[in-house]
């Protein structure tokens, strides 16, 4: 613990008695404990507010991430849709070709129809 060997400890022990006398020693004993436990607890909110610091930067970078993806999906379904979109106006006017020509067809055997007529 923080370098010391057991002998080192109970000399620090020793003089912390003869220093202190045992009047006091628990007195002070429990403000070493209460200050380690500050201590602590200081870390411990510490380490509490760096791991949740970069948790809210690993959140932001997936976050870009889903982000670019979305992007990149979305230019993509744009791109789908305008080549059905294309392809719808050319089934259109394929109709109104069609169309076009039936009335031309029609137009015509009306016309033989009404020549005939006015032959006869």
């Amino acid at each position: 613990m923080f370098g010391i060997g057991f002998f080192e400890f109970v000399v620090i022990a020793i003089i912390i008695i003869i220093f202190l006398g045992p009047d006091k020693l628990p007195e002070a004993f429990m403000k070493v404990v209460k200050t380690l436990k500050t201590i602590s607890k200081t870390v411990h909110e510490a380490k509490s507010a760096i791991e949740e610091e970069i948790n809210l930067e690993e959140l932001k970078e997936d976050s870009k991430k889903y982000r670019a993806l979305l992007e990149k999906n979305t230019k993509s379904i744009k791109e789908n849709l305008s080549f059905e979109e294309l392809e719808n106006i050319q089934n259109s006017a394929a109709e109104v070709n069609s169309a076009i020509n039936e009335m031309k067809t029609e137009k015509s055997k009306n016309d033989k129809k009404e020549n005939q007529d006015e032959a006869k």
